[in-house]
């Protein structure tokens, strides 16, 4: 990953630590380019400008995998598209986005890519999850630990379980199963109703009993703080 200079110099003056990989922000989720942002352990960069933000300043997070399976002019050929795709609001109500770990793969061909290099971007993507988390779950674990409730957009919880929407119905912690993503890609050759359709994949909860409940993802605010509260709950 090829850094300016003005954009590790920043870096550096601010103490953000390890560089972790490039994202891009576009004015749209699913234009080509956008400017670059370097992304570190303890913030971002965002170029040209070298504009530094930090983890610990996000409020809330939002974040996906946006799916696109599109066809050639034949519709003989087809590909989608994968990108984790974030929007970051912070204490002062300023918001960035940015699509991190964007890749295009054709269907009913072996991905040539190297496991490696996924498990590398991967990896990048949790590790920004992980940062923001550590930033936010303190907090809440003191509100649920003195009888407040936190809430994760449609999800609210407190110390012993999660509502679901509407509020009627709740998985306790200790049932709960990690929660996860379910991205679902189709198979070839691809049913019409996947042509040209973005699918935000859904975040999935379920427990030992057989019981699940699925929520788009983009909808579940704080996702990553979701999980971590979630093991630190779980590991008493």
């Amino acid at each position: 990953m090829g850094i300016p200079s003005r954009v590790s110099g920043t870096a550096a003056a601010e103490g953000l630590g390890e560089p972790l990989g490039r994202a891009v922000v576009r004015r749209a989720p699913r234009l080509l380019g956008g400017r670059p942002v370097y992304l570190y352990e303890e913030g971002f960069v965002l170029g040209p400008g070298a504009r530094v933000r930090r983890w610990a300043d996000v409020t809330h997070w939002r974040s996906t995998v946006d799916v696109i399976v599109v066809a050639n002019e034949r519709h003989d050929v087809a590909w989608y598209t994968l990108s984790h795709r974030h929007l970051l609001r912070f204490g002062d109500g300023d918001e960035q986005g940015f699509v991190l770990d964007e890749r295009q793969v054709e269907l009913g061909v072996t991905d040539a890519e190297p496991p490696e290099n996924r498990r590398m971007r991967s990896a990048v993507v949790d590790r920004v999850r992980q940062r923001v988390a550590d930033a936010q779950v303190p907090a809440m674990l003191d509100r649920i630990e003195h009888g407040g409730q936190v809430a994760f957009g449609p999800l609210t919880a407190d110390a012993d379980q999660v509502f679901l929407p509407g509020g009627r119905q709740a998985y306790r912690w200790a049932d709960l199963q990690e929660p996860r993503l379910a991205v679902e890609l189709p198979d070839f050759p691809v049913p019409a109703s996947w042509w040209l359709r973005p699918r935000d994949v859904p975040l999935s909860l379920r427990c030992g009993d057989g019981r699940h409940t699925d929520l788009p993802a983009w909808e579940v605010v704080n996702r990553g703080a979701l999980v971590a509260l979630w093991k630190r709950l779980n590991a008493r």
